[in-house]
């Protein structure tokens, strides 16, 4: 196809130049290295000294040679070589803590880690057990060693083709299986490029995924699996390494790698640098013809990130679908945190104000006792404008709402944290300690620290590829 060849030589010229950006210098690959082999000579130290029967590895996409230039994250693993029991993992962390004089952030989400930052690196500790491939797991980290291991010798040459695909989903904002991004993790880029064997090759077949998409290395039965993309890990065949891709990252994916099999750019890998003016974004929310509803919480949190965002997100639907269900349609919404002291929970409505009456439908006639119970229900109700009565064969009335604008409905809604309603008791809490409920341009006191950037990106709404 003549448009595809144009579309392969053209990705060919630009591809060296951003090649060359995302790779790391000699230099900062023997700092890094050198820096990473000192921290595991001590941590080594420290469990030999210690009688602990466990070995300081390092693992991750500096292990793999797949990390991007700039990139400071360091994975040290300490791999406990016999499993007794789970206690082994936080007695070892606490034996690293005493035996080295780091400043350390002690980090639960499914298993328990240890955070600091040390000559601007980011070093994270993870406590696993050794086992073996097809060996019971014991905790959630234990494959990692393993994964190591299956990747030597499959990735040496394509290490620049993953850095392209770790680029390109950092700039679609889909790189990343935490919570909070629900996208592509590390290694399961590294398994679509080696499936594949080069980053073109891959967005050449993305672009014709259909609804549902399996990729395995062996012939393991995928009926288990219901997500979008299915990545069986080749370790662990009961295990699929795409489970944390939701379906928008998963179609934004397919999206952009249609858009780049016929058009490849640099804008795919380059993260725009935005500067926005606080009355423009002000301007652009009194010009809105929807309402936009902001929900800000302030209260530092001790939380690490990944438990944070379930409970934002637990939180942020638990209040979309009480609007939705009381007639205040949400047409679209959003979140978004610093992590640490301010959480915003954004929701874009067709109006603030609904209308003072509505219809209220009944049970069917043929139902004796439940048309009784409604009657008796409306009847004498103030509420009721008109009815009980019959259209058709359904009883209705018309009835006057307890609330018609969005700010006093929220204000019932939160009146306990939003417990009631299935808030993140955490979240509650906050919300009960510290909350504001804005509309529109009452939010312009909090157009900063990046959150301007954000709802200005957010406002406009479309994929970086369409100008």
């Amino acid at each position: 196809m003549k448009n595809k060849d144009e579309a392969l030589s053209k990705w060919k010229k630009i591809k060296k130049e951003i090649v060359k950006e995302l790779r790391p210098t000699t230099e900062e690959e023997t700092q890094l290295l050198s820096f990473a082999d000192n921290i595991l000579a001590k941590l080594n130290n420290v469990l030999l000294n210690a009688g602990i029967n466990a070995k300081a590895e390092l693992h991750g996409s500096v292990a793999h040679g797949t990390w991007i230039s700039g990139q400071q994250d360091i994975d040290v693993f300490i791999v406990i070589e016999e499993y007794r029991k789970n206690d082994q993992l936080f007695t070892t962390l606490k034996t690293i803590k005493k035996g080295v004089d780091w400043s350390f952030t002690e980090a639960y989400a499914q298993h328990p880690y240890l955070k600091t930052e040390i000559n601007g690196y980011n070093l994270d500790v993870v406590p696993c057990f050794r086992i073996k491939e097809g060996g019971d797991i014991h905790s959630a980290t234990d494959r990692t060693p393993l994964h190591t291991n299956w990747l030597y010798g499959k990735i040496e040459d394509l290490q620049d083709e993953v850095r392209l695909l770790k680029k390109f989903l950092i700039t679609l904002g889909i790189y990343g299986a935490e919570i909070k991004v629900g996208g592509l993790s590390g290694y399961l880029c590294e398994l679509l490029v080696i499936y594949y064997g080069s980053f073109w090759k891959l967005v050449d077949e993305a672009s014709e995924w259909g609804k549902k998409k399996v990729i395995s290395f062996n012939d393991k039965d995928v009926d288990d699996f219901n997500d979008p993309l299915i990545v069986i890990d080749p370790v662990d065949t009961n295990r699929n390494v795409a489970s944390a891709l939701k379906k928008d990252s998963y179609s934004l994916f397919i999206a952009a790698a249609q858009n780049f099999r016929v058009n490849p750019s640099k804008i795919f890998f380059e993260e725009k640098a935005v500067e926005v003016q606080r009355e423009v974004i002000i301007d652009i929310l009194k010009k809105r013809p929807t309402d936009i509803l902001f929900i800000v919480v302030e209260e530092r949190v001790a939380d690490v990130a990944d438990v944070l965002w379930g409970q934002l997100h637990k939180s942020h639907q638990a209040l979309e679908q009480q609007f939705n269900e009381n007639d205040f349609k949400v047409l679209r919404s959003t979140t978004w945190s610093n992590e640490e002291t301010r959480h915003i929970f954004i929701y874009e409505l067709e109006s603030a104000k609904i209308p003072e009456a509505m219809k209220h439908m009944g049970p069917p006639a043929y139902l004796e006792k439940n048309v009784e119970e409604f009657i008796k229900a409306y009847e004498a109700n103030p509420r009721t404008i008109a009815g009980p009565d019959l259209i058709g064969d359904r009883w209705y009335v018309l009835i006057k709402r307890d609330y018609t604008d969005i700010k006093s409905f929220t204000g019932k809604l939160l009146h306990d944290g939003g417990r009631s309603i299935g808030t993140s008791r955490k979240i509650s809490v906050r919300i009960l300690q510290h909350h504001r409920t804005l509309l529109n341009e009452e939010i312009e006191e909090y157009l900063l620290d990046g959150f301007d950037v954000f709802l200005y990106d957010w406002l406009e709404g479309r994929p970086l590829w369409i100008e």
